[in-house]
């Protein structure tokens, strides 16, 4: 048995090799899923070039880069993970080596999520793409966001309250350089003391950021379980309803209506249900978990029967593995199909839809020419068994080769 230490030095020397960074990439004999709901094309291959699909073929000719024969192996895109709490360079490549080359990291304590994401971008860190909301806007604002935001110190003892003022922290989060902005229309479901079902900030409060957000180009997502929240939340204008345990039917044709988008995080469940300790709030949030998960489950059906575009996600930090709730995207997709959805629309979910919902459908999330080439190999059919996503035999990140364990 290989000790972890060993495990970890193999994956380091895989992820920094040479071969990742050249300039051409040829992958022969794939059998390719795009990342729509089409059928897998068997008997292609594809020429990556300067960090972009620049050809699919039966034959894409010679290449003065690699050539990894992928022997009839299922080669999609890119995993996108909606909503992820990743805050650590140690936690992004784990990210990373589990196919996911994409990620929105909604919420971070102390601002981090910026600055993680331009050292991926300088090739200093190995990770996904990240794009980066920094601190929830919320009624109550935790002790790390004032640490980060001094001057909105008033707010410490009698809460955020107001659209001029929710305004004004959206602005300072903007000239910070996020990229999304994340608000709470209901209390959390993770922390004892807050019941989910009741909502936080108002429709005006939540308008005011949709309003800010928008005259600066980002969109706002919206923490929400309460049936009052989820409404204000979709009539507020937000680009997707995170949760959306307890919407009721009324929002859900609205949200059709308007195209909002659902990311359920129906993975987030699971870690709620096995807590790491024996306290009274673990047993709290189990009991609380075993209630929710039929509901949200019960309005996924419902949500995907109007029509309305779901989002795979983890609601995870990408743990090393001794921490409760060290979820993975497929973790996801399980409960989807679950809850209704059939695997190509579970495999959608975390690829194309992931790229429609953050805005970047024009350049990843499906498998074409021109788009980025972020794709990940798995040894059989997710169509058939959608636990082949646990264990990516290659990813490929901008054009890059991230991970190889194809021999």
């Amino acid at each position: 048995m290989l000790k972890r230490s060993d495990v970890l030095l193999a994956v380091v020397l895989v992820v920094t090799a040479p071969a990742g960074l050249a300039a051409e990439l040829r992958l022969t004999s794939a059998t390719v899923l795009d990342g729509t709901l089409g059928a897998p094309r068997r008997g292609l291959s594809l020429l990556v070039r300067d960090g972009r699909v620049a050809r699919i073929a039966p034959d894409v000719g010679a290449t003065d880069g690699e050539t990894l024969d992928l022997a009839g192996r299922f080669v999609l895109p890119g995993l996108i993970d909606a909503h992820v709490h990743i805050d650590s360079p140690e936690a992004a490549l784990r990210a990373l080596q589990s196919g996911v080359t994409t990620a929105r990291v909604l919420g971070d304590s102390g601002l981090q999520g910026p600055g993680l994401r331009e050292l991926i971008r300088a090739g200093h860190v190995k990770g996904p793409e990240l794009l980066v909301s920094g601190p929830h806007v919320r009624t109550r604002l935790g002790a790390s966001f004032f640490m980060a935001f001094p001057q909105f110190g008033r707010f410490m003892e009698g809460g955020l309250r107001g659209p001029d003022n929710v305004a004004e922290i959206v602005r300072e989060l903007l000239e910070r350089g996020v990229d999304v902005i994340k608000v709470s229309a209901s209390e959390r479901a993770g922390l004892a003391d807050t019941d989910p079902r009741k909502p936080e900030l108002t429709e005006g409060e939540i308008h005011a950021a949709v309003a800010e957000a928008a005259s600066k180009g980002k969109f706002v997502a919206a923490h929400a379980h309460s049936r009052g929240g989820c409404a204000a939340a979709v009539r507020a204008g937000v680009r997707s309803v995170e949760h959306g345990t307890y919407a009721d039917d009324s929002t859900l044709d609205m949200m059709k209506a308007r195209g909002t988008f659902l990311v359920p995080t129906l993975a987030a469940m699971s870690p709620l249900a096995d807590p790491s300790g024996e306290d009274a709030d673990a047993v709290t949030l189990q009991i609380r978990t075993h209630h929710m998960a039929p509901v949200v489950c019960g309005m996924v059906r419902r949500a995907r029967a109007r029509g309305i575009t779901i989002v795979a996600s983890t609601d995870g930090g990408y743990a090393d593995g001794n921490e409760t709730g060290d979820m993975r995207v497929p973790h996801d997709l399980e409960r989807m199909l679950g809850c209704g959805l059939t695997p190509a629309e579970a495999v959608a979910a975390a690829t194309a839809n992931g790229a429609r919902l953050l805005g970047i459908e024009g350049r990843t999330g499906r498998i074409a020419e021109g788009l980025e080439a972020d794709l990940i190999v798995v040894d059989r059919n997710p169509l058939e068994d959608i636990t082949a996503l646990f264990e990516p035999l290659l990813v490929v990140t901008d054009g890059r080769v991230a991970l190889n364990r194809l021999d």
